[in-house]
């Protein structure tokens, strides 16, 4: 974790999402979560929301949203765009079980390769989402993952399969999910499987698990050529249930039953 927190002190992931080059990601995200999250008012538990530009607004939106995340700048660029923000582990939550009407974990299983590890997270967001009364649903828990199955088209299509250690690297991430032999962010990184991330929600206890792709197979291209976005997200609302796999993030929901 402390490698983790090292990496995104030093990085700007607060302006990566208002890049056009994000733009793909930054539409189909919030167009995936309203589909799936109750109507404001509610409750919203945003584990590993980063510096808070979902939960500013989904704020904005007329929720109430609490951010938790390991990296100390970003809770405090949370707190300062005016959301509550505390700082904590995913697989050690602190709060209330059935606290939330909703609850994000929109990073934290991408820096979880020990399986063990992401079960403790999903288990955790499980346990404070609202359970379902008699006619009544529970909480959506909404969880984003790492695709392992677009890398490889995304290098192809950049024409760099031609370096061996690209190539390694590729194999290594389609058989075990991470690079053990990689960079200081390969090693704390980790590509699900789209039936592997519906697995994993479904073992901690969620109902009616559905895996999509975000920004689907003209995502990774819309980050190179901005003028692709238009064309990228039509292609993604398209692809999003049928070929998931294909998009460089994949989001999962599941309801929490009674």
């Amino acid at each position: 974790m402390s490698d983790l927190v090292e990496i995104y002190e030093a990085g700007h992931e607060d302006v990566r999402m208002v890049t056009a080059s994000n733009r793909v990601e930054w539409e189909r995200t919030a167009e995936l979560l309203l589909r799936r999250l109750p109507a404001a008012p509610g409750r919203v538990l945003d584990v590993g929301g980063g510096p808070g530009r979902y939960a500013r607004w989904l704020q904005d939106d007329g929720y109430e949203v609490t951010v938790l995340d390991p990296v100390p700048k970003h809770v405090r660029q949370a707190r300062d765009r005016g959301v509550a923000a505390v700082l904590g582990d995913a697989r050690d939550l602190p709060f209330q079980g059935g606290c939330a009407d909703a609850v994000l974990m929109m990073g934290p299983l991408y820096h979880l390769p020990d399986a063990g590890d992401r079960a403790r997270a999903v288990t955790e967001a499980v346990r404070c989402a609202a359970p379902g009364a008699p006619g009544a649903p529970g909480a959506p828990v909404i969880v984003a993952a790492m695709s392992r199955w677009a890398k490889p088209a995304v290098r192809a299509s950049r024409g760099e399969l031609g370096n061996p250690a690209i190539r390694g690297h590729l194999l290594r991430v389609l058989e075990h999910g991470h690079d053990a032999r990689g960079d200081a962010f390969d090693l704390t990184s980790y590509n699900h499987d789209p039936e592997e991330l519906r697995a994993e929600l479904t073992t901690a206890g969620l109902d009616d698990v559905l895996v999509l792709g975000v920004e689907g197979p003209l995502g990774a291209e819309a980050r190179l050529d901005p003028s692709l976005t238009a064309t990228a997200v039509a292609a993604a609302r398209v692809a999003d249930v049928r070929a998931p796999h294909l998009s460089i993030h994949l989001m999962a929901h599941g309801i929490k039953p009674l």
